[in-house]
């Protein structure tokens, strides 16, 4: 007797709960889907973060090579992108932290220039070209001021201007209280605007 099989609509998606059964099985093709439903948030956050292209690409194969391998512990407490923005945030920490790539950062120039971070006012190209330049000056100083923001400052900012995150998910995803997370995010803003007006503190 043929075994009754559950038939799916012809053209009807499979859901994200059933994507992860799959990879919790051992389909690498259903990993791969859920690989690229989040791989622009995942590196969004990993490059803003470590604001270098190689290591953003290196640290983002992490974590999906972590997330596969830790997918059988996933129970769906929290949405997989938080999930996901957890692994990615603990990474680019652990990466910043290492001896060596202190040392190496501290010898190389920064990368400012990309469009998956720096993007100008909208209408700004059809504004003068003086203030086209201003700017382009303004987000590469942003760009700057950023990079010298302690890490899990830069973590806060990331999360909450760039992910558009809310204060609950953001202490979800970098596992300490409310309080710190506004704390941090605080901080991290009076320092940036006063980095930017050139402000010595």
């Amino acid at each position: 007797m043929l075994k009754r099989m559950e038939l799916r609509p012809v053209g009807q998606p499979e859901s994200e709960e059933e994507l992860i059964g799959r990879a919790r099985e051992g389909d690498s093709r259903a990993f791969d889907r859920l690989v690229q439903t989040h791989l622009g948030a995942v590196w969004r956050v990993v490059w803003r973060i470590l604001r270098h292209r190689e290591d953003t690409e290196d640290v983002v194969q992490e974590v999906f090579i972590t997330a596969f391998q830790a997918l059988s512990g996933y129970r769906g407490e929290c949405r997989l992108s938080t999930w996901l923005h957890r692994i990615a945030v603990t990474r680019s920490l652990n990466h910043l932290r290492s001896r060596g790539e202190v040392l190496r950062r501290a010898s190389r120039p920064l990368e400012v220039a990309s469009e998956m971070t720096l993007t100008a006012p909208e209408g700004i190209e059809g504004q003068t070209p003086l203030l086209a330049l201003e700017a382009k000056e303004l987000l590469l100083k942003l760009a700057s001021c950023l990079e010298q923001l302690p890490a899990i400052w830069r973590a806060a900012v990331t999360l909450r201007d760039g992910e558009e995150m809310s204060y609950e998910e953001m202490a979800d995803v970098l596992g300490v209280a409310v309080g710190t997370v506004r704390s941090r995010l605080a901080r991290a803003r009076v320092a940036l605007r006063e980095c930017v007006r050139g402000v010595s503190r």
